[in-house]
């Protein structure tokens, strides 16, 4: 039988969420709802900087004027590419030391939004290892640890 002292009891954990492209749009509004919920969040992004730190700020903004707790930290991976996606993982293991949510919002469309007649085939395999295959292998090294 395990015995709990006082200090363990008082002791509270917030749930952590990885959201990948959550520097705007629609991954940051994901971010905000589930900081001001009480989770602890990483904020994923594969190019803008700026925006991530300001999300991060905003979420733990959002999170205590909703009387919440939380730690909110930006993580530049492209999901589309293995050693990003294990150093995410990584990345949250080393902040947070747990995952309980991976939301897998990042996503692109075609460079230039090339329709069927003008794509060519690296802006295919973009899209794919961004919209299939990363949040695929991401999900696997996710279940994995969770």
């Amino acid at each position: 039988m395990t015995r709990c002292g006082r200090a363990d009891m008082l002791r509270v954990v917030n749930p952590v969420a990885l959201i990948t492209g959550a520097s705007r749009g629609i991954g940051r509004g994901i971010a905000l709802e589930l900081a001001r919920a009480g989770h602890d969040v990483v904020i994923n992004f594969a190019g803008n900087a700026e925006a991530a730190s300001r999300t991060a700020s905003d979420c733990v903004l959002a999170a205590t004027l909703a009387g919440k707790d939380v730690k909110a930290e930006p993580c530049r991976a492209d999901v589309g590419v293995s050693a990003d996606r294990a150093k995410l993982i990584e990345f949250t293991r080393g902040k947070f030391g747990r995952l309980d949510v991976l939301v897998n919002n990042a996503g692109i469309t075609s460079i230039g939004r090339a329709d069927l007649l003008d794509a060519t085939e690296e802006n295919f395999d973009r899209l794919m290892a961004v919209n299939l295959k990363g949040p695929y292998f991401l999900s696997q090294l996710a279940a994995k640890w969770m």
